[in-house]
């Protein structure tokens, strides 16, 4: 009898201690704040663009990368001593711009596996969704490891949402702002340059990867060719349509673009930038192609190409200074 006694009085403590809890949080409502929900108690709430919420207890001091656009944010919103881990990309400057002075400053890098994640002990970690595999983003998640989602964006619009967005994870809102004004301020002074580039003057350009030309209309590649004023020929009559990836040499020929941008990321090994140019320019199909034919075959850096971050303004500019020198 007497233990059921001590048994009764233990859950009855338990219910106390529960109804003061629910007191306590009644007592402290949240605030939202930017997009996110302010505790009292200095916590906070934020939702990924996957739609999964999680709470910080505070500004996250160990912060990982998985993707080289979400590196080249945090550089810019938080303090470096506040970033634990770079992406594996932060260190090959054909895909990044991390410089190697802030690379030798963060010398951890994070690698995608939920086992190499956790030793880190990192109190967030910023991944893309095609950065982390679903099985180790559960596992990260199950042993209390904040994990944010930031999705790719594919226009320059949603470059100015996912660096507001990370901003509010970090707690770094006016950072975020200032970022963003930047990028504002830097478009409309290229605009005001390329302002003689009225719509029946612009070029006709194809970037090409080592397999051909990419590009479609639903990537921010084909905003960056928009905004520096030169027509895409991926998208043009007889391009790459919706769901294909690829282009015919006869296609190519037909539409007749005056630039080629071709790649320099020899990401493999084996892909030689110089030996590719010289294939496309010797390449008896694309002798009359106007690119061809008035040397307009040009190395622009990967980087500029495959941009996510506040960076695409600059490659904005890198674009239209390929297609419009004079210009600048």
């Amino acid at each position: 009898m007497q233990l059921l006694e001590i048994i009764k009085i233990k859950r009855l403590a338990s219910l106390v201690f529960l109804c003061l809890i629910c007191l306590l949080l009644a007592g402290c409502p949240a605030r939202q704040t930017g997009g996110k929900v302010q505790n009292s108690q200095g916590s906070y709430t934020v939702t990924d663009d996957s739609g999964y919420t999680m709470t910080l207890a505070a500004k996250p001091q160990r912060i990982a990368s998985l993707s080289y656009g979400t590196d080249e944010m945090l550089v810019e919103l938080v303090a470096m001593d506040r970033i634990l881990a770079f992406s594996r990309w932060a260190d090959d400057p054909e895909i990044t711009f991390i410089t190697a002075g802030q690379a030798a400053q963060v010398k951890k890098r994070a690698l995608p596996y939920a086992e190499a994640l956790i030793a880190l002990r990192p109190d967030l970690i910023v991944a893309a969704a095609s950065t982390l595999r679903p099985e180790a983003l559960q596992t990260l998640r199950e042993v209390g490891i904040p994990v944010y989602i930031s999705k790719s964006p594919k226009n320059l619009e949603e470059v100015k949402h996912k660096v507001g967005n990370l901003a509010r994870v970090v707690g770094e809102e006016n950072n975020g702002q200032r970022i963003i004004n930047r990028m504002e301020e830097a478009l409309q002074r290229l605009e005001e340059k390329l302002a003689p580039v009225t719509p029946d003057k612009r070029k006709c350009g194809m970037a090409f990867d080592f397999s051909g030309v990419i590009g479609n209309k639903n990537n921010l590649l084909a905003d960056i060719f928009n905004y520096a004023r030169i027509k895409n020929g991926a998208l043009r009559e007889g391009g790459i349509g919706q769901g294909e990836n690829r282009l015919s040499k006869e296609q190519i020929v037909a539409i007749n673009p005056d630039i080629f941008l071709l790649p320099t990321w020899n990401y493999d090994g084996y892909s030689g930038v110089q030996a590719y140019r010289q294939q496309i320019m010797n390449d008896p199909a694309f002798r009359h192609v106007a690119a061809v034919r008035n040397n307009q075959v040009k190395l622009v850096s990967d980087r500029y190409r495959y941009v996510t971050s506040q960076h695409v303004v600059i490659s904005i500019e890198v674009f239209a200074r390929t297609a419009y020198p004079e210009l600048f």
